[in-house]
C-alpha cells in the first residue's frame, strides 16, 4: 500500500509541476473584449528590435460569435476552433502589423492550422482589435 502511496505522490507533484509549465515565462495582459473574441499579449513575449518597432506574442480565445466569423472566413473545418496564437509584429510610427507566425487551436487542443510565414503589414484600423493592441504595447 505505500508503494501506491508513493507512486501516486509522485504523479500528483509531476502533473502540478506540468500543469504550471505553460504560465511560466508568460504574463498574459488583456488588450480586447468584444463580441467575438477575448484577446491576451504576453508582456513578457515584447521585443523592440528598432526604435518603432514591437514584436509580441498574442494569444485569441473565440466567443461563439467569434467561431461562427472564423467558419465564414475560413471554413466549416474551424468549426470547433477555439484560440488562436499569433507573433504580432507591429510598426508604432507608421500604425501598421502584421503576422510573423500564427496557429489555430480546435477545442481539444488540435492544431488546425499553423504558419510562420511574415505577412503583408496592414494599416491599423481605428477601433479594431489591433488599435487596442498597439495602445498597449507601443508606450
Amino acid at each position: 500500500m505505500k508503494s501506491l502511496s508513493v507512486k501516486l505522490g509522485v504523479i500528483l507533484i509531476g502533473l502540478a509541476i506540468f500543469g504550471y509549465t505553460e504560465v511560466w515565462g508568460a504574463d498574459w495582459k488583456l488588450f480586447v473584449t468584444d463580441t467575438k473574441t477575448i484577446g491576451y499579449f504576453d508582456a513578457e513575449s515584447i521585443t523592440r528590435p528598432s526604435k518603432d518597432i514591437v514584436k509580441v506574442w498574442i494569444r485569441c480565445e473565440y466567443t461563439d460569435n467569434g467561431v461562427t466569423g472564423k467558419v465564414e472566413e475560413l471554413g466549416k473545418k474551424y468549426e470547433n476552433t477555439v484560440e488562436t496564437t499569433a507573433l504580432q509584429e507591429i510598426n508604432c510610427s507608421d500604425k501598421k502589423r502584421r503576422t510573423l507566425s500564427l496557429t489555430h487551436y480546435s477545442k481539444k487542443g488540435k492544431v488546425l492550422y499553423t504558419s510562420s510565414h511574415a505577412g503583408e503589414w496592414n494599416d491599423v484600423i481605428k477601433k479594431s482589435i489591433w488599435e487596442g493592441l498597439c495602445e498597449a504595447v507601443c508606450k
